[in-house]
């Protein structure tokens, strides 16, 4: 993916690559269960995809979001972040999004504005302020 994403003009340190996060075990295994399936995951599984993502970003050069390892720091309750044990919950995307926006935002700050700020666009008129005078650019 980062080798294609270079090869259209997208540099590495334009680049985050995300981990999945952990699979907590024990919901998803009543959730497979409920639908008459055996457990069908296994985190220590998840680990081994998460840990070859940030080596993949390292040896790419890329910065990497490491959710496998931020969601099981400190023995953090997993219920709060996985709805069912594999899908994020809406606390889990709180999370994912306070932990990526830094990154994303790290990345974007120093890119010039291609269009006016939205307080600035007139109301009346706004294909003026979008597209110069008169709505539109003709070749003269």
């Amino acid at each position: 993916m980062v080798r294609y994403l270079h090869s259209v003009g997208v540099t590495e340190s334009r680049v985050v690559l995300v981990t999945p996060p952990p699979l907590w075990e024990a919901a998803w295994e009543e959730e497979c269960v409920a639908q008459g399936h055996r457990l069908n995951r296994r985190n220590s599984v998840t680990g081994e995809y998460a840990r070859a993502c940030a080596q993949v970003a390292h040896d790419c050069g890329t910065d990497v979001l490491d959710l496998w390892t931020l969601m099981q720091k400190d023995d953090q309750d997993l219920s709060a972040y996985l709805s069912d044990g594999l899908h994020l919950s809406p606390e889990g995307n709180n999370f994912v999004f306070s932990h990526l926006w830094p990154l994303v935002e790290k990345k974007v700050s120093g890119l010039p504005l291609l269009l006016p700020y939205w307080k600035d666009v007139a109301e009346a008129n706004p294909e003026c302020s979008l597209l110069g005078q008169g709505g539109h650019s003709s070749a003269t």
